[in-house]
């Protein structure tokens, strides 16, 4: 029988596997950090980076079922990246529920009747918490791979903590220092770097993984498909900055103010930049980091970059992205049920709403 990709089925598969490792934790936790920890569990994210994982695990001939712990895994990894990110960036809402630090922050004002203030301070260090919870669960995950051996599993771990993450924190630390530089000081280059460490590496990591599971010490295939997965990353975050400006908030379950009132440096905003005027770069930049802006303020704002056509500039790029993506695929493997999946996969880059 085929595994299965059914959008609720594998969802739940690996759920229920975060959810096994979350118990094997939560005896060290105080009620507080088991709900902080687990609380982006709860609205099921779409699981590409899974999906990603195990599809090329199936496209180099493995066993799915051997690679759905690791799957687990990069789900686990990439949500203590949300949890720190959301916190960084002062976001309220993730998947239409409170951002951890925002949960944390509410649970001292019940517990304890603290002050905004103080109540703000724990929110913040139980985020922090909870996300270093979450790297430890991923790992963990990996460790106990039972149909795994020794070595191999020592290499994706190895790959992940002196790799992988060095590459998103250095990615993230990019994102944070450009919202202090001046719109026309960032560069498109840059900004390409910063998606290719804080987005593409993980994808890239997820791709590499699966088909060293396969086994049978496929590490060209691996290398291929990891450049496969790393320009749809890139892909993903051009369309994730046009939908922050222009998506449906109820679907993206956050506004689509925050980048803007974060003062974000995205690739969309430097390419807006460099086709508005004078006036218009006046108004836009009373908006960027301004977090005291008002409703009208920001829709201006979101008006002029619609308006410049960076929109329209940015999705061509992504496109462009997808197609290398693509070119790599079909160059890499032959035809079946694994490869059409990763084809819809990449294709997904581009056609989500959220």
């Amino acid at each position: 029988m085929p595994f299965s990709f059914d959008s609720a089925t594998f969802p739940r598969r690996i759920y229920d596997l975060i959810q096994r490792e979350g118990l094997h934790h939560e005896r060290f936790f105080s009620a507080h950090l088991r709900l902080a920890s687990g609380a982006y569990f709860k609205q099921p994210g779409k699981c590409l980076r899974p999906k990603l994982l195990v599809l090329s695990c199936l496209a180099a001939g493995g066993d799915a079922e051997r690679a759905l712990p690791a799957a687990a895994a990069v789900e686990v990894f990439h949500t203590w990246t949300l949890l720190h990110d959301d916190l960084i960036d002062h976001d309220s809402l993730r998947r239409g529920q409170p951002t951890a630090h925002v949960l944390g922050a509410a649970l001292a004002k019940e517990s304890w009747e603290l002050s905004e203030e103080y109540a703000a301070d724990y929110g913040r260090s139980l985020a922090i918490l909870a996300g270093d919870v979450l790297q430890g669960q991923a790992m963990h995950l990996i460790a106990g791979m039972a149909d795994v051996d020794a070595e191999l599993k020592n290499e994706l771990l190895v790959k992940m903590s002196g790799e992988l993450y060095p590459q998103l924190l250095g990615g993230e630390q990019i994102d944070v220092e450009l919202s202090y530089r001046e719109p026309e000081e960032c560069r498109a280059e840059e900004l390409l770097a910063m998606m290719r460490l804080k987005t593409g590496a993980l994808l890239s990591y997820c791709a590499w993984a699966g088909v060293m599971l396969a086994g049978q010490n496929k590490r060209e295939l691996a290398a291929k498909l990891a450049n496969f997965a790393e320009f749809c990353g890139i892909a993903f975050q051009l369309q994730d900055d046009i939908l922050g400006i222009k998506g449906d908030e109820k679907q993206l379950g956050k506004s689509t103010a925050s980048d803007l009132r974060e003062g974000k440096r995205t690739l969309l905003l430097c390419k807006a930049w460099q086709k508005i005027t004078q006036n218009e770069k006046g108004l836009l930049i009373k908006t960027l980091g301004n977090p005291t802006c008002n409703s009208e303020e920001l829709e201006c704002a979101r008006q002029i970059i619609i308006n410049s056509g960076a929109i329209e500039e940015s999705a061509e790029l992504a496109q462009q992205y997808i197609d290398r993506a693509e070119n790599i695929l079909e160059e890499a493997l032959p035809e079946s049920t694994a490869k059409q999946g990763l084809r819809q996969w990449s294709a997904a880059m581009l056609k989500r709403k959220y």
